[in-house]
């Protein structure tokens, strides 16, 4: 087979999270239709059974989580409409985040480290920095489908330990967040082909599984990608209130956020955007915008 060949959408589905991905990037991956279909069930089960957990008698709210297959969805609803972030207009320029939201999201970073474990600490500290664990740990949920039950005894109480770290964060947030994540598309894909291609394979409406967890920013300016000259990587731009923020208040150039595993997001649509770079500049990305619809919201 040509590396150029593209199956036709009704043999494959393009799973932006199945290949291997780094903390600044995922890798698409076009897979069976029937392999894609499996994996949605499996998923699906695996919550049914989370909901199995959450209905049965005498257990603690610590062997619950313990137990089910995905994290808790923690998040409330903002106090006021004008905390809950909205995908951009198609034609709008996305400019960098202000420094008052940094600042906010900064103040609740810190009152959530206040209240991590130690292990918890760790555990962020870990997938944060360290790459060969960040694609290790990603590489087993992929496998597992987001199912943290099916993990070896020493992933799955890592993984638990960053869900937690995640959650007290979640709880803590009153902001909903649109964050920016890099996803490349298939070798065969690049410049001259990579809007047709996305916008036929995720089009409105269309449901996407992240089993891992995800390394996104609230800029796009922040994500511009390194080794892209085939301009095959486009940006997820994901409206969403879950996930933890990681970036500085002011002054430096970081609003990283860390997204947690098990998210089911709805395509909203695509289209080239522009975005304004701190120094003035004007860029252009492809990007698929998308919401959250976790079902445990």
């Amino acid at each position: 087979m040509s590396k150029r060949y593209l199956p036709r959408p009704d043999e494959t589905v393009l799973d932006p999270d199945r290949g291997p991905s780094t903390s600044s990037r995922k890798h698409a991956k076009l897979i069976p239709v029937k392999e894609h279909k499996d994996r949605s069930k499996t998923r699906a089960g695996a919550r049914e059974l989370d909901e199995a957990v959450e209905a049965a008698p005498g257990l603690t709210r610590q062997r619950r989580d313990r137990e089910r297959a995905m994290p808790r969805d923690l998040t409330s609803d903002p106090p006021h409409p004008v905390m809950d972030r909205r995908l951009p207009e198609p034609d709008a320029i996305r400019t960098p985040l202000s420094s008052r939201q940094r600042k906010a999201r900064s103040v609740t970073k810190r009152a959530t480290q206040d209240r991590l474990a130690q292990t918890e600490y760790a555990a962020v500290a870990h997938a944060i920095t360290d790459q060969d664990h960040w694609t290790r740990v990603n590489n087993a949920l992929s496998d597992a489908m987001g199912d943290a039950q099916e993990l070896d005894d020493d992933t799955r109480t890592e993984v638990q330990r960053l869900d937690r770290a995640i959650q007290k964060y979640e709880r803590q947030g009153n902001r909903g967040h649109v964050v920016y994540a890099n996803v490349e598309m298939p070798q065969a894909i690049n410049y001259t082909s990579v809007a047709t291609f996305v916008s036929s394979r995720l089009s409105p409406g269309e449901e996407v599984a992240l089993d891992r967890y995800t390394g996104s920013a609230h800029t796009l300016h922040e994500i511009e990608p390194d080794n892209d000259r085939a301009g095959r990587v486009v940006a997820f731009e994901i409206q969403t209130r879950r996930g933890m923020y990681l970036g500085r208040s002011d002054g430096v150039d970081d609003t990283t956020h860390l997204l947690p595993r098990g998210l089911q997001l709805r395509v909203v649509g695509s289209h080239h955007a522009r975005y304004k770079r701190p120094d003035g500049t004007i860029g252009t990305r492809y990007v698929v915008q998308l919401t959250d619809t976790d079902p445990t919201n």
